[in-house]
């Protein structure tokens, strides 16, 4: 029985360990963009300017036949 006290408390003790060092740990930097926000506007505007598919159209639905 005390063999088993013996190994919870090392699995704690252990388990304890990683947390704590998991805690402290640095967080990763983030990752660098490939576009500034200035290139994105420009795509975006682009994308309007030319019809794309999230341009808004202007031209009204006809109404249904009664």
């Amino acid at each position: 029985m005390r063999w088993l006290l013996t190994a919870v408390t090392g699995v704690l003790i252990g388990f304890s360990a990683v947390v704590v060092a998991t805690a402290n740990a640095d967080p990763a930097p983030p990752t660098p963009t490939t576009s500034s926000s200035d290139e994105l506007a420009d795509m975006a505007m682009d994308a309007i300017q030319h019809g794309g598919p999230s341009a808004p159209t202007t031209t009204p639905v006809p109404a249904p036949p009664h």
